[in-house]
């Protein structure tokens, strides 16, 4: 039996005064929106990749990021992976752009109204919740959600 290709990766919800940091990609992804992070290197934890994708993608260091859900997707049945998610308020440094994109300090409330990956979409509303939670994403072939469960645990 073939394994399939297994991809692990990270994001975080930076929030400060009712606003949260979201990366606009310039031209990868359709120019979505996404709180900033990015796949893990070999021998890194969850925790240390997303401290480094978002000094990368941001300029910023984030101070204590909380893990506050992951979830799993699998794509069109060839490709698997799980996306661990972090909450952070606190951080040092001067906000720098990379060559990824813009990034935008986004109102809470707005959230929900931003062009995104559908799969984040779905839980958006957990993100500022006291409840950790787990989702599972079936993705089609445009990274559409098809069907999903979300656990709060």
């Amino acid at each position: 039996m073939k394994r399939p290709k297994f991809a692990i990766s990270t994001v975080c919800y930076l929030s400060k005064n009712n606003e949260t940091l979201f990366l606009q990609f310039n031209k990868k992804w359709g120019q979505v929106y996404s709180p900033p992070g990015g796949k893990m290197e070999y021998g890194e934890s969850p925790l240390e990749c997303i401290i480094r994708e978002y000094e990368e993608e941001t300029g910023l260091t984030l101070k204590n990021p909380k893990l506050k859900g992951y979830s799993y997707w699998n794509f069109i049945d060839e490709e698997y992976g799980v996306i661990f998610i972090y909450t952070a308020s606190e951080y040092s440094g001067t906000i720098k752009e990379s060559i990824e994109g813009k990034l935008f300090w986004i109102k809470n409330e707005k959230i929900s109204n931003l062009k995104q990956f559908d799969m984040n979409s779905k839980f958006n509303d957990l993100i500022f919740s006291d409840e950790m939670f787990e989702a599972n994403m079936k993705l089609d072939k445009n990274n559409m959600v098809k069907e999903y469960i979300i656990t709060k645990i």
